[in-house]
């Protein structure tokens, strides 16, 4: 009797034979594998030369936009004055005292003893209005008043109304100025005599009551103003010029500076020096990242053009010249002179403290040089880079070639994703083909199992009927 294969038998079978027969598909995916793999060095490529590319258009700029405009600012003595420069400032130097501060505008009220019911006895029972006009915008606040309420819940709840008005342009807050006194303060929310505050009962007498008068200066335990209107600017010379201002930022006193005043100078104290120059550091830094980006790209291209000389392995880029030959045409324009220029003028980097090696990597091999003339000649520095045959213009447009949107980097990335649509297409058809042919061996397994079943069935009936006439098969 012939022994039947089992399902899990003829299924190992099945796998056995899938294995094989999709073998040349796994050398597709394979193949896949690299193309993709090469399809992110593009990416990676691209990357590092976008980076490149917006330091390049960054170094073309000129005027208020250029890199070469930046300012550095200087202060002799931070503790007075701090200044910061915009693009638009002169490298100059300013004299600059400090007389006064600016300061918000202030005003209090009569000292009350805080569970004391002296202003709701004063002013009975009902709604209270007040007018507080600030830089010529006057907003009403409405208030109620109940028979017995303490001092400290009036000026509690003169506190929430008009903190609770948006835009009003003063704040309102307690100050306790002993363990059972206390007087409600208005303060302006911006410094200067623009914001001062102006304060007027409109219906009762509340501010009236309580001491909150703006014409008349606190005095003792007295409501008042705290400042008078001509200590709210602050007060400045600059280069032997009076200066006021709101505020104690002055962001257009001198063109292009913000100067932050922090103290008063005493009387006949030296004047603190501003001096405005090339931001020797900060351009440097911009150049220092351009010759990185550089580095970075040559290196990446490189190291993927190249030929294993023991195992004779092409990397990912070998035999793409438009991609190889890039770091040689990157290096060319570095080290051709811009003409248009000055006979005297720099026109290579290597005459402002540049050097390109033997592996064309860039470097700053002489930082003084270098920072001297960023300091005293920093137009011909420029315009190496900016000018119409400049180092931007020349770099920009072989980038351009490879980055854009039609690009070689994108025409080589839709070559290699057609290739894998192709393969994508091929591996299809062979899984289906494998499909098929598993599908026919298992029908065809199926009838032998059923064929077998039929043959042992006849032989055990042929065993048996031998058996009842004493035969032997």
């Amino acid at each position: 009797m012939i022994s039947p294969l089992s399902n899990s038998s003829i299924e190992s079978l099945m796998q056995n034979f899938r294995h094989l027969e999709e073998q040349p598909i796994r050398t597709l995916e394979s193949r896949k594998t690299d193309i993709n793999d090469r399809i992110g060095l593009f990416n990676k490529l691209k990357t590092k030369l976008s980076s490149f590319e917006s330091l390049v258009t960054d170094l073309g700029y000129s005027g208020l936009t250029s890199v070469f405009g930046q300012k550095a600012a200087t202060s002799s003595d931070e503790t007075i004055a701090t200044v910061t420069a915009s693009s638009s400032a002169l490298a100059s130097s300013h004299t600059l005292s400090v007389s006064q501060l600016a300061k918000a505008d202030k005003v209090v009220s009569n000292q009350y003893t805080l569970s004391g019911t002296g202003i709701s006895s004063t002013l009975g029972a009902g709604s209270y209005t007040f007018d507080v006009t600030i830089d010529g915008t006057t907003t009403q606040v409405s208030l109620g008043i109940s028979s017995g309420e303490d001092n400290e819940t009036v000026l509690n709840n003169i506190i929430t109304a008009v903190n609770n008005q948006s835009d009003i342009g003063i704040r309102a807050s307690l100050i306790k100025d002993s363990g059972t006194t206390g007087r409600l303060v208005f303060t302006s929310e911006n410094t200067g005599a623009d914001y001062e505050m102006g304060l007027s009962d409109s219906s009762g007498s509340l501010l009236a009551t309580i001491g909150m008068n703006d014409s008349v200066q606190s005095n003792g335990t007295s409501g008042g103003y705290i400042y008078h209107s001509s200590e709210l600017n602050a007060q400045v010379t600059i280069d032997g010029i009076s200066v006021q201002s709101n505020s104690n930022t002055l962001e257009d006193a001198i063109s292009g500076l913000t100067v932050t005043l922090h103290k008063t100078q005493e009387s006949g104290a030296a004047p603190v020096t501003l001096n405005v120059t090339n931001d020797v550091e900060g351009i440097k830094a911009k150049l220092e990242e351009f010759v990185e980006a550089y580095n970075k790209v040559v290196d990446f291209v490189k190291t993927n053009s190249s030929v294993n000389t023991n195992t004779f392995k092409r990397s990912a880029f070998s035999g793409d010249f438009s991609i190889t030959n890039l770091r040689f045409q990157l290096r060319e324009q570095l080290t051709t002179p811009v003409t248009g220029l000055g006979s005297d003028d720099p026109r290579l980097l290597s005459q402002i403290g540049f050097s390109i090696d033997r592996n064309g990597k860039l470097s700053i091999s002489d930082t003084d040089q270098l920072e001297d003339i960023i300091r005293d000649n920093l137009d011909q520095v420029e315009q190496l880079f900016n000018s119409s045959d400049g180092y931007s213009a020349r770099l920009s447009s072989i980038l351009d070639e490879m980055t854009s949107g039609t690009g070689l980097i994108e025409q080589r990335k839709d070559v290699l994703q057609s290739q894998i649509t192709r393969l994508n297409n091929r591996i299809e058809l062979m899984r289906k083909s494998v499909d098929k042919k598993l599908e026919n061996y298992r029908n065809e397994f199926a009838q032998l199992q059923a064929a077998m079943a039929q043959f042992n069935s006849q032989s055990n009936y042929l065993t048996t009927l031998s058996q009842s006439f004493g035969l032997s098969l």
